[in-house]
């Protein structure tokens, strides 16, 4: 082997472990696990596994380029809907938002967010997805096929 081809070995070696590095999911994101049972009470945690169930495997958001499990928009509409989640939960899910997986923290305010949206007590921009008015707003179609 020539030496400018075992540089060049070495060369995609060491950008293909820099890039399995990067784009590894960080070992809680790999799992669904986000302390459901850390959550007080039936409901509580009725809702959290919820979440937890519904997560989508998924590549992470804008400054994080890493694969991992988290709340969708679909997933969040199907938490909704099936755990009939409305404006009685939401000291649960202010109480969630405190807990040790920002995956839960997440969802329990974009439910809180949703919730108010759908009761008409928010106050949500235009371009804002949790504003009925627009076209992405998850419950546009209800809870229909839920």
């Amino acid at each position: 082997m020539s030496r400018s081809t075992a540089m060049a070995a070495v060369f995609v070696a060491c950008v293909a472990a820099a890039i399995v590095a990067v784009a590894w999911p960080v070992k809680g994101m790999s799992s669904r696990d986000i302390g459901c049972s850390q959550v007080s009470g039936a409901r509580g945690r009725q809702i959290c596994q919820a979440l937890s169930d519904s997560m989508e495997w998924t590549w992470m958001g804008h400054a994080i380029i890493a694969p991992g499990f988290r709340v969708t928009w679909d997933a969040l509409r199907r938490v909704y809907c099936h755990a009939k989640v409305n404006a009685a939960d939401i000291p649960l899910l202010e109480a969630m938002k405190q807990g040790s997986d920002w995956r839960l923290q997440d969802g329990a305010d974009l439910l809180i967010r949703l919730i108010r949206s759908r009761e008409g007590t928010a106050v949500e921009p235009e371009s804002s997805i949790f504003n009925p008015a627009n076209p992405q707003y998850p419950l546009k179609n209800g809870c229909a096929g839920d």
